[in-house]
């Protein structure tokens, strides 16, 4: 079978500014998923009962397709069209090698578990993003929930064992819109920040509107209502209006803003939006924000793939090391699962524009803290790493897996409209192996 492909059709989402109506939307409290989306299984009222743990989660998310070789699991070839540029390094775990292009990574390896043998269905990038964010393959009408949304959903906001969130959102979404909600519905779609280095627009009251006009206005509408039957949509306006309300006057707003940081802080970080959105991935966490995914772009590198791929490796590595440093530093990383990952690989050899193309037969993911086994290598690719030589994962095995490190059931079901019976996870069995 030829594991080459090559299709390209755009796989960039729209980006979705947070209006004052998208922090509306965005912010929405849990009344909409009570009357408008998927049941539990057997036990409605349990369904809306969050689990009781303090973990968080951050999505590296590396759209595009990064290179498995000169990342996480590196490769030496005398074959011509597989010399690989960069080499295998040592790390800080003895007999665990990451790519030169990882160097403060490869120093954090006693904290990092890494997936080799990942094994997708989908060579193109729409599908295959549907398919590692929600554990589903995109094969009908019914949509899943990202990962995101699941966590949101079933964990709720953080306990005060770790900050009190105070009205901010549960599940933030950095440099990228955010993957569907799914049959969870609109509450638990993400609060976009477009730019790191921007808060969340419209969160302040408009010019000569001060606290107590806008009280009273509050008060008019409450009043208004009152006088009406309540119906399912008046639940879901008030409910929306409750959690966007709450995300303008949380105390925790700062939590938001990047000038909070030192210079020091945020160039150790890289100047990067990717950097910056993981300097502000950590400050959201820290505040009680649980799901926090930070978009890196423009790993689909069909030509040229000599510097763009690596400029970003750099990237990825002076961001996440920094994260996980910090993390531990602030005694967050055993409750914080850190994530890194992308759609698929790429292709071993080059094309003939010196480019490598899509490839879902053998890839990388590393996650560190949150329940993994830090210093951790699970699969193996062939020694050219173009087949799977050793517990190959698929993508359900993986994301069950990643649910089970922050205490959700992947079997968990829910049922739509229909009575249909909906798993979070598509049959998948979580790698234990990896589990602290």
């Amino acid at each position: 079978m030829n594991q080459h492909f090559t299709q390209h059709s755009s796989h960039r989402s729209p980006l979705t500014l947070a209006s004052r109506r998208g922090v509306f939307k965005a912010s929405l409290g849990s009344a909409l998923a009570t009357l408008l989306t998927s049941r539990s299984r057997g036990n409605e009222e349990a369904s809306l009962v969050p689990a009781a743990n303090d973990k968080s989660v951050i999505l590296l998310w590396l759209e595009g397709g990064p290179f498995q070789t000169e990342s996480f699991d590196p490769k030496v070839s005398t074959k011509e069209n597989l010399a690989y540029r960069y080499k295998p390094t040592s790390t800080s775990v003895a007999g665990v090698q990451y790519s030169e292009c990882l160097p403060e990574l490869a120093k954090l390896a006693h904290h990092l578990a890494v997936i080799r043998s990942m094994v997708g269905e989908e060579g193109e990038h729409n599908l295959a993003q549907y398919h590692m964010q929600t554990g589903w393959r995109n094969t009908g009408p019914l949509q899943a929930p990202a990962l995101g949304s699941i966590v949101a959903h079933e964990l709720g906001t953080v306990p005060m064992l770790r900050a009190n969130p105070d009205g901010l959102p549960t599940y933030v979404s950095i440099n990228r819109q955010g993957y569907p909600a799914g049959h969870f519905g609109a509450s638990f779609k993400p609060t976009i920040v477009s730019n790191p280095e921007n808060p969340p627009e419209n969160l302040n009251l408009p010019g000569g509107i001060t606290n107590e006009i806008f009280d009273r206005r509050l008060q008019l509408l409450d009043a208004v209502e009152q006088g009406r039957s309540p119906t399912a949509l008046s639940q879901f306006l008030a409910s929306g209006r409750s959690g966007a309300t709450g995300f303008m006057r949380s105390s925790q707003r700062e939590a938001f803003d990047l000038k909070k940081e030192s210079d020091a802080d945020r160039d150790r970080y890289g100047r990067s939006r990717f950097g910056q959105g993981c300097l502000l991935a950590r400050r959201l966490v820290s505040a009680g924000v649980r799901f926090v995914q930070v978009g890196s772009e423009g790993f689909d590198q069909h030509a040229d793939h000599y510097p763009r791929q690596i400029d970003l490796f750099k990237q990825l590595d002076q961001g996440m090391s920094n994260l996980i440093i910090d993390l531990e530093q602030r005694g967050l990383l055993e409750n914080t699962l850190v994530i890194a990952a992308g759609e698929f690989g790429r292709t071993p050899n080059f094309n003939g524009n010196k480019g490598r193309d899509h490839w879902f037969t053998g890839y990388s993911v590393a996650m560190a803290g949150g329940g993994f086994q830090g210093g951790s290598v699970y699969g193996a690719m062939s020694e050219t790493g173009e087949e799977v030589k050793d517990n190959p994962v698929s993508v359900p095995d993986y994301f069950a897996t990643l649910l089970h490190a922050v205490g959700i059931n992947p079997e968990k079901e829910y049922t739509d409209d229909f009575d249909r019976p909906i798993k979070l996870v598509d049959e998948g069995q979580a790698i234990h192996e990896l589990l602290s």
